[in-house]
C-alpha cells in the first residue's frame, strides 16, 4: 500500500515539473547547431539531418536542456559540453581485421619500399592501428621498426586506444592463436600486449586543424569511412590535407564508399585485393 501510494506520488511531482518546464526542440534550431558543426569541424549531417536532430535533442534531455536554442548557446560557453556532443556524434563501431586486403597490400608495398611512420585518421578506439600492427608482427619476416599515429577528433575514443582493451566481438575476427599470443583477458576484456602498444600513439586532433601539419611525414596513411560525413569540398580540403602529410610515393587507403570524384594529385591504384591513392605530382 505504501509503495502504491509512494509511486503515485511520483507521477504527480513528474506531472507538475513536465508542466512548469516548457520543451521547445525546434528543428530550424536545431539546424543552426548542425550548422555551427559543420564549420567548425566539417562534418556534415546533411543526409542524415533528420535522425542527427532527434540524436542532439536527446543528448539535451541528458543534459537536462530543454530547448535548442539554450543548447546552442551553452555549446558556445562550454567546451567540455561540446566536447561531449562531438563525441556523441562520431561515435563508431569498428573491429579487428576490417578490410583485410587492405593490409596485405600494406605487407607488400613494405616488401618493395622502407615505411616508418604510419598515420591513421581516424583512428576511432585503436582497432584498425593495432590491426596493422598486429598483421606486420606476424606476416613481415623482416620489419623494420614501424611506428603508427592514430588521431580522432573524439576524446573517448582516444582515451579507449591508450586502454587498448576490447570485447570479445571486437576480436572476433582474429586468430584464436594471434588473440593468446597478443591479449590479455581481463575481466571480460581483451587488452593489447604493452609489445604491440608501444609502436602505437594517439592523440585527439581535427583534420582541418593547422596542427596537423605539426605530425610529420608519413610513408603511408589510413583514412578509411571518415570522408563519407564531408560534402565533396571538405572531401577536397581533407584529402588535400593528408595529401601533404604523405612523403613522396607513399599511398593512401581510404572507405570504398568515402569519394565519388578522382582526388587531385593521386593516381588510383587497383589490385585484387583492393585499390588506393598513390601520391602523384599535380598539373599544374
Amino acid at each position: 500500500m505504501f509503495a502504491l501510494f509512494k509511486r503515485s506520488k511520483n507521477n504527480e511531482t513528474l506531472q507538475e515539473c513536465s508542466k512548469e518546464q516548457q520543451f521547445d526542440f525546434d528543428d530550424s534550431l536545431a539546424l543552426k547547431i548542425l550548422a555551427a558543426i559543420k564549420k567548425e569541424f566539417g562534418l556534415d549531417y546533411s543526409k542524415q539531418e533528420y535522425i542527427t536532430m532527434r540524436k542532439i535533442e536527446r543528448f539535451a534531455l541528458k543534459n537536462e536542456i530543454y530547448d535548442f536554442q539554450q543548447l546552442h548557446n551553452m555549446l558556445a560557453s562550454s567546451p567540455e559540453l561540446k566536447e561531449r556532443l562531438i563525441n556523441m556524434l562520431t561515435v563508431g563501431e569498428t573491429y579487428f581485421y576490417r578490410e583485410l586486403g587492405h593490409l596485405e597490400i600494406l605487407a607488400e608495398f613494405m616488401q618493395r619500399h622502407p615505411v616508418h611512420n604510419i598515420l591513421c585518421a581516424p583512428s576511432s578506439s585503436g582497432e584498425e592501428v593495432y590491426s596493422i600492427l598486429l598483421y606486420l608482427q606476424e606476416n613481415m619476416h623482416e620489419t623494420l621498426p614501424v611506428s603508427i599515429v592514430g588521431i580522432d577528433l573524439n576524446s573517448d575514443a582516444v582515451n579507449a586506444a591508450q586502454q587498448g582493451c576490447y570485447s570479445q566481438r571486437s576480436i572476433s575476427l582474429l586468430p584464436s592463436e594471434i588473440v593468446q599470443k597478443y591479449f590479455n583477458n581481463d575481466d571480460s576484456k581483451f587488452c593489447i600486449d604493452s609489445s604491440i602498444k608501444c609502436s602505437a600513439s594517439f592523440r585527439q586532433c581535427n583534420i582541418f586543424d593547422k596542427a596537423l601539419m605539426q605530425l610529420g611525414t608519413f610513408e603511408v596513411i589510413f583514412s578509411r569511412n571518415m570522408l563519407i560525413y564531408f560534402n565533396d569540398k571538405q572531401k577536397k580540403e581533407a584529402l588535400a590535407n593528408l595529401r601533404a602529410l604523405l612523403a613522396d610515393g607513399g599511398i593512401l587507403f581510404i572507405g570504398h564508399a568515402d569519394i565519388s570524384f578522382h582526388p587531385e594529385g593521386f593516381e588510383k591504384i587497383y589490385s585484387p585485393k583492393g585499390s588506393y591513392l598513390k601520391k602523384s605530382k599535380i598539373c599544374l
